[in-house]
């Protein structure tokens, strides 16, 4: 008979009671922390891939382009190495070449446009690489891309 008012005592004490419901909780503020490291930590690798974009063009509008070796096709080879090291290891660049005659797409490239429609020639660069995060059981694709009219 002793022990029951000893045990209603200690129903009645909410001492520690603080510590228990962090006990519940720290798990769970854990993950909701490492979960926003990483996502930031994929957001910047995100600015990263489109600051080797806008890198690369700015190289396409600082540079001549290269002629190939029968001087009658333009080579954007140099700005795929560059866009390749300004990425990173794991990356691929695309360059895709095109024209438009009074704005609409044409091809092939090399053609010209009628003498009675302007012309523009234009590059897009992307760049894809896979993300690999800390807490992610695979990768995420991550894309960047631009481009520039080259003529």
């Amino acid at each position: 008979m002793r022990r029951l008012p000893l045990l209603a005592a200690l129903g009645r004490d909410e001492r520690g009671v603080s510590v228990v419901e962090l006990g519940f909780l720290a798990p769970i503020l854990a993950l909701l922390a490492t979960g926003v490291m990483d996502l930031s930590k994929g957001l910047s690798e995100r600015f990263s891939l489109q600051q080797a974009v806008n890198r690369s063009l700015e190289l396409v509008q600082s540079r001549p382009a290269v002629a190939d070796e029968n001087e009658n096709e333009v080579s954007y080879e140099f700005v795929k190495t560059e866009a390749l090291k300004a990425a990173g290891t794991g990356a691929q660049v695309t360059l895709t070449l095109w024209r438009e005659c009074d704005g609409v797409t044409a091809t092939p490239y090399a053609d010209s446009c009628p003498s009675t429609q302007d012309q523009a020639r234009y590059l897009r660069i992307r760049i894809t690489k896979n993300y690999a995060g800390e807490f992610y059981f695979s990768s995420i694709p991550m894309s960047a891309s631009g481009a520039v009219r080259i003529q």
